[in-house]
């Protein structure tokens, strides 16, 4: 029967090493009969036993203590369970891969409490998850060392290889792709690919005639004639790294009443600088210094709304779960601090719920209820449009410029996304829920979906 139960696994040194002695109610979910031989899985760890039925009431499964060890289990807590052809796996096993720093309190710096909060829910799903880094795996032994959060404490240990793995890591080196394809050869499935360029993300999204007209005019940076000329069109544009996030690099520039003279904006730790340029040849001074050997887009700006006189676009959070289908999360509208030049959390932003900056700008509530629709669509859209051409993508943080017309359009997507926001706003149950997503999706991959 391959659908997924939760069982409570405790261990017994009374039982032989190849005996698995299950309750009444487990033999029956399971499909399974007195003497039927199997072997339970954990991850690639596997160990042979034979079936041995008891009269006890629950979800129960006792196991000799020496198997729990071999398979890098812990007792007396909650496990899934599935059956596929008397092939027994627990779990699944999600491994969130992510760097790991120096201190013991916050292994994962500064994602150590996203990583808490992932490791508490996958328990309550009877997961097996851990934190760890793309050096510490045992390809030979089929096991990683990492981290897990139990008893308010961070617990070094180590653990089966994943079914399924939650990719975290800041940066995608040549390192990581190489582990990465390592993992992959041997069976483990990904949540999200590696990341996306910004440049890839606008090729893909601006040849769909459907979302065509959410695209703002974007050209990669070859020469700064292009920035010139973006700039004759349109006023002002951005200049923002192919792969860069969290807001880090980017470049506003504006033509100063049509003259010769140039301002642009650019920030250094999240503080805003700006300077001058008197001709084309004097920007392109100034900007290579600050854009160095980084390759480029220059994007349209866009008038969109301001909040308090700041910066102001909408986050919003598409995820998959164990249905394996896309919905939105939640949205959010994301501030950017005083006189920064994006809206990003990261940088000292600050975030309100949609609905009120909707009711603030739009007063009639066919315009608002359009807009939330419009975004929602557009969100969706984007992230079947990008996984149709990419490969299996779990999650996307979208980002939806709004104008005061009430025109939307698509900024970024983002592989990595936070929540940051969700907690701002209050919305507790939509961060809840964002940390839940990722987890049931896991279930999907690892076809352990179909719930009991």
């Amino acid at each position: 029967m391959d659908q997924l139960f939760l069982v409570t696994i405790t261990q017994n040194p009374r039982l032989h090493t190849t005996s698995l002695q299950i309750s009444q109610e487990v033999a029956l979910e399971l499909g399974l009969s007195e003497g039927d031989p199997v072997s339970i899985f954990a991850g690639r760890l596997g160990y042979h036993q034979t079936i041995s039925i008891v009269n006890k009431t629950g979800r129960v499964v006792e196991i000799n203590p020496a198997v729990l060890r071999s398979l890098y289990l812990s007792g007396s807590r909650q496990y899934g369970i599935i059956n596929i052809d008397n092939i027994l796996h627990l779990g699944p096993v999600v491994g969130i891969m992510a760097e790991v720093g120096h201190d013991i309190k916050r292994p994962f710096n500064g994602q150590s409490n996203f990583l808490k909060e992932l490791i508490r829910a996958s328990r309550t799903l009877g997961e097996i998850c851990y934190g760890f880094s793309p050096d510490s795996i045992n390809f030979h032994n089929m096991t990683v060392a990492g981290y897990t959060f139990i008893n308010g404490d961070w617990k070094r240990g180590i653990f089966p290889m994943p079914d399924v793995v939650y990719p975290r890591e800041g940066g995608y080196s040549h390192r990581s792709l190489q582990v990465r394809n390592k993992l992959k050869a041997i069976g483990c499935k990904f949540i999200n690919p590696p990341l996306i360029g910004k440049w890839q993300t606008h090729k893909i999204l601006s040849q769909n005639l459907l979302l065509h007209q959410y695209i703002p005019d974007t050209r990669r940076v070859n020469n700064y004639h292009q920035i010139e000329s973006m700039l004759a069109k349109y006023g002002a544009v951005y200049l923002k790294p192919i792969t860069g996030s969290q807001g880090r690099n980017i470049i506003k520039v504006a033509r100063i009443n049509n003259t010769n003279s140039y301002k642009y904006y650019y920030q250094v730790r999240y503080q805003p600088r700006e300077g001058t340029a008197n001709s084309l040849k004097s920007l392109q001074l100034s900007l290579n210094k600050l854009m160095g050997r980084q390759s480029y887009i220059v994007q349209r700006r866009l008038n969109l709304l301001r909040v308090g006189g700041n910066i102001a676009d909408v986050r919003v959070l598409v995820q998959k779960d164990d249905t394996g289908q896309y919905s939105v999360t939640g949205k959010a509208c994301r501030i950017g601090r005083k006189g920064s030049i994006t809206s990003n959390i990261s940088g000292g932003g600050s975030g309100q719920r949609l609905s009120g900056i909707l009711d603030r700008y739009f007063a009639d509530p066919q315009t608002r209820d359009r807009i939330a629709g419009d975004i929602n669509y557009l969100a969706i859209e984007a992230a079947k449009e990008l996984e149709a051409n990419i490969s299996s993508i779990g999650e996307l943080g979208i980002d939806i410029g709004i104008e005061s017309s009430g025109k939307i359009w698509f900024i970024e997507a983002n592989l990595k996304p936070a929540r940051q926001v969700f907690i701002l706003t209050g919305e507790k149950a939509t961060r809840r829920m964002s940390i839940v997503k990722p987890l049931l999706y896991a279930r999907y991959l690892a076809d352990f979906s179909r719930e009991g």
